[in-house]
């Protein structure tokens, strides 16, 4: 990878640099501490590009829209790419490792608690003071994400089209996108070849607004085949490795396989993985029961990070701190193998003006469907007048102050335990 000339990128000659992975680590744990649900979209993105101008808003949304397209937890996709983007494998492998450190301790924390004490007084209270400022987070992620990524009439239709399609018509995501993805393909096609309709449409909308002048990436992406070579072998290593560990005994290879496959062949989100893992550790391996599942699930909403860090409730139980790592890993490293395979290949395709339309379509029609899960979050979270209030506290607070996330989370879950 060539760092292109400055004055490509930063028209205020600011020089792009080079990321350290200790910056990356630090930055992902404190974003993996304050990233509850799809907050963590925005969180990310506040962090990144707002806060440290270390990706474009496009730059940004297109690895939104990669994380997408790939089988795994979203939130996860998004965070290992930006890595792969920042510091390519090195970069992914700490971006992904740090995000999740937060959600896995503290998961191992109260299933701890729960096997041993069998009570956890708090949760319930804490669980719905958490759910509220979640569905306040969340909401002023979608409102950001928005005003970015759907700026002109055809993305528009094509964000309301995905709004619709999962909320009234309950299409699953695979179909979306694939629509999403033709839709876009055509609406790039009338762009390019019909004069009226581009004259109409066409207004420099179409592709998302550019950043600030103050935003530099990194490192631009330049195809480097000893690199991908490189990066090849690391990955080869790391699923060598992982397998190694599975077929150790019987326990670990039910455990760590079935998790691998579930996490490399289930697309949607960690949401749709949940009737997978159920029916697997359940009903097949009986490594927990129905009620203990539905407390791992409480718990993993209660944490912050990806609901699939149930997961490590169910390793815990069956092989304590090592078998939560086993099964966490399992769960993300499809994933991450996807992720930085594809990364290089993507962003030299996206380069592209018409791939880039079609991925900008994409990136609309799943914002779109953000509103479907705030309705849904509001819902089963809003309840009554105080946990209306939290959420409305929680959305005032983050988007009208500069108060951090993580002192958000923090007073909410104190005002919680008072309250509820």
């Amino acid at each position: 990878m060539e760092d292109k000339p400055a004055s490509e990128i930063n028209p205020s000659s600011e020089q792009p640099r080079l990321v350290s992975l200790l910056e990356i680590a630090k930055t992902f744990l404190h974003i993996g501490f304050v990233s509850y649900s799809l907050a963590a979209l925005g969180e990310a993105k506040k962090a990144l590009v707002d806060k440290k101008n270390w990706m474009t808003d496009e730059e940004y949304l297109n690895g939104l829209a990669l994380s997408q397209l790939l089988p795994g937890a979203p939130t996860v996709n998004l965070n290992t790419y930006i890595g792969y983007f920042l510091r390519g494998f090195p970069g992914a492998l700490v971006a992904s490792i740090f995000f999740v450190i937060p959600c896995f301790l503290l998961m191992v924390v109260l299933a701890h608690l729960y096997l041993n004490y069998n009570d956890i007084p708090l949760v319930s209270s804490l669980f719905k003071g958490v759910g509220a400022l979640v569905v306040g987070l969340v909401l002023n992620t979608i409102l950001d994400l928005w005003k970015k990524g759907v700026n002109s009439p055809q993305l528009t239709i094509l964000a309301v089209s995905g709004f619709i399609m999962v909320y009234f018509l309950k299409v699953n995501i695979i179909s979306l996108l694939f629509v999403a993805g033709v839709v876009s393909l055509v609406f790039t096609f009338l762009t390019f070849k019909v004069p009226r309709w581009k004259a109409i449409m066409d207004k420099k909308f179409w592709v998302a607004k550019k950043s600030s002048p103050r935003a530099v990436s990194a490192i631009k992406f330049e195809f480097s085949k000893k690199k991908y070579v490189v990066m090849l072998m690391m990955v080869a290593v790391l699923l060598i490795i992982n397998f190694a560990i599975n077929f150790i005994n019987p326990t670990y290879r039910q455990l760590g396989n079935t998790l691998f496959g579930i996490g490399g062949l289930t697309f949607g989100s960690g949401y749709a993985m949940l009737p997978f893992i159920q029916d697997a550790m359940v009903n097949q391996y009986h490594f927990v029961t129905d009620k203990e599942f539905g407390i791992a699930l409480a718990l993993s909403l209660l944490t912050p990070g990806p609901v699939t860090v149930i997961s490590a409730f169910i390793g815990y139980k069956v092989a304590g701190i090592f078998g939560a790592a086993l099964a966490m890993a399992n769960m993300y490293l499809p994933a991450f193998t996807f992720v930085n395979i594809i990364s290089d290949l993507y962003n030299r395709a996206r380069k592209v003006d018409k791939f880039k339309m079609v991925i900008t379509g994409v990136v609309a029609a799943f914002i779109g469907t953000l509103w479907a899960v705030i309705f849904k979050l509001t819902g089963s979270s809003l309840v009554d007048l105080p946990t209306y209030g939290m959420a409305i506290a929680a959305f005032g607070v983050q988007r009208f102050t500069k108060i951090d996330t993580l002192w958000i989370i923090i007073a909410g879950a104190l005002v919680s335990l008072v309250i509820f």
